[in-house]
């Protein structure tokens, strides 16, 4: 009989392809109380047939590189509706509506309450439901199952989520279908949801982003309340939006990416081009970066309404360095990640904030050894993303 054991804490990524495997509904997720959603067995369902094993893509040990050599692309919607509506150039919803003009479907993340899940669409209005970034955690349980559905009509699909989530249903799929169509964002890695305990009183999350001062100083939160009103902002939003930025709550899995490669199986990769500097007349709008990583992927790119001009590593890998770098040293095993389940059950929102917001403005001269000391770790992980971005511009080349 076999032995059930599924991904280490310190590797799963929470894609859930598991959960979706088991034909018996052995398995089921829950968040820890370190505010991540994990996989959990329940043994007296379980049959010990291994599915669940060979779905998930940390213990297969899926490959998700591609040898190509796929140059990077300068990106944005021509319809500035659909460009302003996105986090960065709008390429998602281009391509999308598309997708959903040839009457396929489209699955992306939305905000339910305050948390977030991905959902299958099929008709244009309800694409603005899962536009833009959610930097949170999204429920992936139950849409493997719904996509291979929907991808036995032979109508396109679209999927949109992060890399692992990406893995996470081609490992589940075994066989990629020629209808199905993949984008993979660049993610700097998946913040705790204990973040959104200080904002109990809000219905929902309307946005994260918005572009009200442009592309690049959009990082804010709009909320619904539950009364219907949008509030933008918050006097304790800092606490998700920073928490987010200063990764220090980070999942495991995120500071050793196993996913992170300049070219993946997905149809195309997508992200913010931050460091562009030809065409500073279309920053207020946005820039996407985009990477074709699939003949079906370039082709469904050139059909859609977007423009697309050839850029180079150089350019954009040093400004964003999760294209192909997935580590970052000494982050795992932090005290400030060690007690994190403890913290945000006993301590004060001001301690919280000093501790995973970084907002120390205190002169007391432990908080000022804790700055430096994040100084100095902060410093580390930027020369180690320096160092490793030559060799690969190297490689590139």
């Amino acid at each position: 009989m076999i032995k059930i054991k599924l991904a280490k804490r310190s590797d799963c990524t929470g894609c859930m392809a598991c959960v979706d495997s088991c034909s018996r509904s052995a398995i089921s997720s829950i968040v820890e109380k370190d505010g991540h959603r994990y996989p959990i067995i329940n043994y007296d369902l379980c049959v010990r047939c291994g599915v669940c094993m060979k779905k998930c893509p940390e213990l297969s040990h899926f490959n998700y590189v591609e040898d190509i050599k796929a140059l990077p692309y300068l990106s944005w919607a021509k319809d500035d509706k659909i460009r302003l509506r996105g986090a960065s150039g709008g390429i998602f919803g281009a391509i999308a509506t598309y997708v959903l003009a040839q009457n396929g479907f489209v699955c992306g993340c939305t905000m339910d309450g305050m948390c977030a899940k991905h959902i299958i669409i099929n008709n244009v209005s309800q694409l603005p439901d899962i536009q833009g970034s959610k930097y949170i955690h999204s429920d992936m349980s139950g849409i493997y199952r719904e996509l291979k559905i929907v991808l036995k009509t032979g109508r396109w699909v679209l999927y949109c989520g992060t890399r692992c989530q990406v893995a996470g249903l081609l490992s589940f799929l075994c066989k990629i279908p020629e209808n199905l169509i993949t984008i993979d964002l660049v993610c700097n890695g998946v913040p705790s949801v204990n973040l959104l305990k200080y904002y109990e009183d809000y219905k929902t999350i309307k946005s994260f982003r918005d572009k009200e001062e442009g592309w690049k100083h959009g990082c804010r939160l709009t909320f619904v309340n539950k009364q219907g009103d949008l509030i933008v902002g918050d006097k304790d939003a800092d606490i998700q939006e920073n928490g987010f930025l200063q990764g220090m709550t980070n999942r495991s899995s995120c500071y050793d990416c196993h996913y992170a490669y300049p070219h993946t199986k997905a149809d195309m990769t997508i992200m913010d081009y931050w460091g562009e500097k030809d065409y500073p007349e279309e920053h207020f709008k946005g820039i996407s970066c985009v990477i074709l990583n699939t003949s079906k992927g370039k082709e469904i790119a050139e059909r859609s309404n977007v423009v697309l001009i050839e850029s180079k590593w150089e350019k954009c890998l040093p400004y964003n360095p999760r294209i192909g770098v997935g580590y970052k040293p000494f982050c795992r095993h932090t005290i400030e990640r060690m007690i994190m389940p403890y913290a945000f059950q006993h301590f004060s929102k001001e301690t919280i904030k000093k501790i995973y917001v970084r907002k120390i403005n205190s002169f007391n001269p432990v908080w000022l050894g804790v700055k430096i000391v994040r100084l100095m770790h902060y410093k580390l992980i930027l020369n180690y993303q320096r160092f490793q971005i030559r060799k690969l511009i190297k490689r590139l080349k």
